[in-house]
């Protein structure tokens, strides 16, 4: 029978433990967020949890405890699909550990992110997950926000940083994709991509250059991660001359943007030109033709990072931990035949 919310309103964890059947140290280490609990014991306290509506009292916990059980996060944009999915998954870890997640955007703006990164160390979060919006302009805050709490910087990194960090290999990423076109007899390749002022886009550019080797002038453009700037690229590149045989952009949203450009221009794909992505967002499978893509691991990645910042906050003397994660490629129909 369900509980009225005056009645929810007093239990107490004593009830969550005789419900479940375990003692109530346990049940403090659930909701806590601990992994020194068996899994059996974990699922009966949360369903215990669930079942009698059981809120714990966030602020009597956070007084006895100088916690306040929320995590900070900054990301450079949310209208980038692959920043939302990242969000997604560190809320949706977050909250099974017990912790809620207070998110902000910094608009790709180095001014915006510092202001920021102030506000949720006013907010006195225990710990804070970064993507930085510049390699370099970014630094002086993240440094400093480092020094006041428990910090980690998330897919993308800034220069200098010696704390923790995780992200994916770039270089084995895009690597993927020029040796799959190159298994493909495409020998005219070019890149789009974004400008090299943050992480990603100085990463997969300097792969590219690696991997690929001399290309002719002209067929490396750099702006922005957005449709609009794959579309203004993919213009420019798939009129000159030579004509690349195959486009390896620096994101999804880039990859669409040319495939856009491809279709204006007559061009099929992979026919004439083949294109790639980096990402794996949702309108990478569903897209016409459906795009190659690297795939991130979103789940890994955010784990980790998760992982890393508890640690952080539990022993803030530990040595710093970089991570690089794999890649996977996605062959569709972009780059097929």
């Amino acid at each position: 029978m369900g509980r009225t919310d005056a009645v929810r309103g007093r239990l107490s964890i004593h009830d969550v433990a005789a419900e479940a059947g375990v003692s109530v140290a346990t049940v403090s280490r659930v909701l806590s967020g601990a992994r020194s609990v068996r899994e059996d014991s974990a699922a009966a306290v949360l369903a215990a949890v669930e079942k009698l509506g059981y809120r714990p009292n966030q602020v009597g916990r956070a007084l006895r405890r100088q916690q306040t059980q929320v995590v900070g996060m900054v990301v450079p944009r949310v209208n980038n699909p692959f920043f939302p999915s990242i969000v997604q998954a560190c809320e949706e870890d977050l909250r099974a550990r017990g912790y809620a997640l207070l998110l902000s955007t910094s608009d790709d703006d180095p001014e915006v992110e510092r202001q920021r990164l102030e506000m949720l160390v006013d907010r006195q979060v225990d710990g804070l997950l970064v993507s930085p919006c510049r390699w370099a302009d970014s630094g002086p805050a993240v440094a400093a926000a480092q020094r006041l709490v428990p910090l980690v910087e998330l897919d993308r990194g800034t220069d200098g940083f010696g704390g923790d960090f995780v992200a994916v290999d770039d270089d084995g990423g895009i690597g993927q994709v020029v040796d799959h076109l190159r298994a493909g007899g495409r020998d005219r390749l070019a890149f789009v991509g974004s400008d090299e002022d943050n992480f990603s886009g100085k990463a997969r550019h300097e792969a590219f250059v690696r991997r690929a080797g001399r290309v002719p002038r002209g067929h490396v453009l750099l702006g922005t991660f957005s449709e609009a700037w794959g579309y203004e690229a993919g213009l420019r590149v798939l009129r000159g001359a030579p004509r690349p045989d195959a486009v390896v952009c620096a994101n999804d949203l880039i990859a669409i943007g040319v495939l856009r450009a491809a279709e204006e221009l007559g061009l099929s794909v992979p026919g004439d030109v083949a294109v790639s992505g980096y990402d794996d967002i949702d309108m990478a499978r569903v897209c016409k033709p459906s795009l190659t893509t690297v795939r991130q691991p979103v789940a890994e990645l955010t784990r980790t990072a998760i992982d890393l910042l508890l640690a952080r906050m539990a022993d803030r003397g530990r040595p710093a931990t970089r991570r690089l994660l794999g890649t996977a490629l996605v062959v569709r129909e972009s780059t097929a035949g």
